[in-house]
């Protein structure tokens, strides 16, 4: 699994743009072939509780989340079915709640207003049965929506 933090950081930068170039250059899992059901049916088997009525549908977590949160949320999931993805949000599982997940490529996206290092690694046993898991820290995105949107479309793969 990897997991690509957003963040200003060099070294993270540095890997988020390898991620992106692997992207480009090799495709992701849905590109080489294996089919949306075969990916949802993986995501099933470890723990990922993804039906008809969950999937492709956009979902508040019963309050719980800030308006800032509710809407990066809301262009992730818009981004990613204008990429013809099928798309999960709050998906749960036994032990937590994934924000968001391409099905078919197995990522998942987690939004975090505090990612510190002991609620990343706590996310990652999460959600180890993705192949992808990327933390977006809620502070680094612009207030502006067009920003946000322009920023999110840079980050996700």
């Amino acid at each position: 699994m990897q997991i690509s933090y957003m963040s200003c950081s060099f070294s993270i930068q540095a890997k988020q743009k390898f991620v992106r170039q692997k992207v480009r250059k090799y495709g992701l899992a849905s590109q080489r072939k294996i089919p949306s059901f075969k990916a949802e049916e993986l995501l099933k088997e470890n723990g990922f509780v993804i039906t008809d009525k969950n999937k492709n549908c956009l979902f508040v977590n019963g309050g719980k989340e800030t308006m800032k949160h509710w809407l990066v949320k809301a262009m992730i999931f818009k981004i990613l079915r204008e990429r013809g993805r099928n798309v999960g949000t709050e998906i749960e599982m036994k032990e937590g709640i994934a924000d968001v997940i391409d099905i078919d490529n197995k990522i998942v996206y987690e939004i975090e207003s505090e990612p510190t290092k002991k609620k990343i690694k706590e996310k990652l046993k999460l959600f180890n049965g993705a192949d992808d898991v990327f933390i977006l820290d809620l502070k680094k995105f612009p207030n502006d929506i067009i920003e946000a949107e322009k920023y999110l479309k840079e980050k996700i793969v």
